[in-house]
This record gives structure tokens, sequence and C-alpha cells, in this order.
């Protein structure tokens, strides 16, 4: 006879063996790197992002170069964290891996490639109607420049004034243009040419508000930014399993679904921003 209780205790036939996760974001242009390093042994306590020290961790180029990173303590708006930072550049279109060794665990890495650099140019006329909208013809256009290995991007369109004050106070601005909010703000690339438009009507009048408001102060200056936000497959995986529903630009990396960590847990991805920008005055 097979007896069964419910008051047995739950035995596990295996140990569990905890895992190192790290999280990490590449940004071309930037020339340090951040890595944050915790265990999967703390997701059943309340501080699930306590920091573990002692890690040997490293940034490779596909080229051989490597940099090891040091544990830190950053201090921003937002309070301590403990991360493993050092001076190392990221460039557009290359490839990093980063790997972590600490004794108990097992040794961990990730590798990803940055999405290429790329510029976006209207054409003459829409460049046109960008610095004179007043009885354009047409909404101004312009090309995104895309690669395969973007995998998703996002587009912001703005008018930003420069100069300074009457009391020689430097003063800056920026109106976006594009409209829509960011209720979902990255696409899906599934096409290396993508064309954008700017509505002429709210243009238009965001144009005269921002020309006043510049025009107010000394030795100004007033341009159209398009900016680019290109991110690679690991990083829009992670962002569209992370709870974005949440904040739709924020991502949880306490709860980490998708994971491109070798014998780990955890996010290695990266991004690209690309600002073109055309001066008005």
């Amino acid at each position: 006879m097979l007896s069964l209780s419910c008051n047995q205790p739950f035995q596990p036939e295996i140990e569990y063996t905890p895992k190192l996760v790290l999280y990490s974001v590449l940004f071309a242009g930037e020339n340090r790197v951040y890595v944050r390093v915790t265990s999967t042994e703390n997701s059943t306590k309340a501080d699930v992002s306590a920091p573990i020290h002692g890690v040997d961790i490293r940034i490779e180029t596909n080229g051989g170069y490597s940099v090891q990173l040091v544990d830190s303590t950053i201090v921003d708006s937002s309070g301590t964290m403990s991360l493993y930072s050092a001076d190392f550049p990221i460039s557009s279109g290359s490839q990093y891996t980063i790997t972590a060794c600490k004794q108990g665990y097992d040794s961990v890495s990730a590798t990803v490639t940055v999405p290429p650099s790329s510029t976006t140019i209207p054409d003459g006329q829409s460049y046109a109607i960008f610095r004179h909208p007043d009885d354009a013809p047409d909404n101004p256009t312009f090309g995104i420049s895309l690669s395969s290995l973007t995998a998703a991007y996002f587009c912001q369109v703005g008018l930003e004034y420069r100069g300074f004050d009457h009391m020689g106070q430097y003063r800056m601005g920026y109106v976006d243009v594009l409209g829509g909010g960011t209720q979902e703000p990255f696409i899906e690339n599934t096409n290396d040419y993508i064309s954008g438009q700017v509505d002429l009507t709210l243009y238009d009048s965001l144009f005269h508000y921002v020309e006043g408001l510049a025009s107010n102060l000394k030795e100004s200056h007033l341009y159209v930014d398009i900016i680019v936000t290109k991110i690679d497959d690991p990083l829009y995986r992670f962002y569209v399993t992370s709870g974005r529903f949440l904040s739709p630009l924020a991502m949880r990396t306490d709860r980490i679904i998708f994971s491109n960590v070798a014998n780990g847990v955890g996010l290695v991805g990266s991004a690209a921003v690309d600002t073109t920008r055309i001066y008005l005055f």
C-alpha cells in the first residue's frame, strides 16, 4: 500500500546551485563600462539586488584587447549602487565579451555586437521645410538607415534652443515635435531603411513657439535634432519580456526572463544613439 502524507517536508533530490547574475548595457560612444553582479541565491530574499563582491570580471574585444573591471560604488540621484566598472571605449559595430568568475559559482560570459552608427538626413525639400514651415507644400520627411544588427529602434525629433539670458545665464530647452507620446517607443526592425515623417501643422506651431523662446535670448541658436536609438537583439528580447507595460522606458532587472549569459542569468546588451542636427539659426 502506498501512503502519502501532506505533512512530509519537501526534500529536493538535487541541491540547488546558485548562479551569477550579470546586467550591463554597452552604449556606443561611451568610454566607461558598468556591470552589476548579483546571485540567484538572493531571489527568495527581500533584497534581491544584493551585490556580489570579489568577482573577477573582464571585458574583451574580438581583437583580444581586454580590461579587468574594478568593484566600485556609484552614487547618483537614485542612491548608492555597487557596480564593477572600468575605462573602456565602446564603438559602433564592434563585438565585446564580458566574462565573470567567482569561487563557488560557474564562470559566466556573454557576447554582444553593438549596433552600427548611421546618419539620418532629410532631403533638400524637407530641409527647407524644417527651416521655413510657413506655407510649406508637404510634411517634412527623413530616412533612417539601419542594419541587420539593429533589432529595434526608437526615433525622436525635437526642436532644441540654446543661448544666454539677459543675466548671462546659459539656457537651453527641447520640445518634441513628433507627438504621440512614448507608449510603445521601440519598434521592431523589419527593414534596413525606414522613412519617417513629421506632421507639418504640429511642427509649424511648435516651431514658432520655440522660435519665440530663442528670440528672447542673446546669442541664441535653434536646431532640429533627429535622434535614433538602436538596440541589439538581446536587449530587445529582454525589453519585451521584462514588464515594459509598467513603464515603457524601464526594464526590471530583478526578474529576468530572457538571458544571454552562458552558465548564468542576466543580460548583456548594447545600444547606439545617433543624433543628426539640422542648424536653423
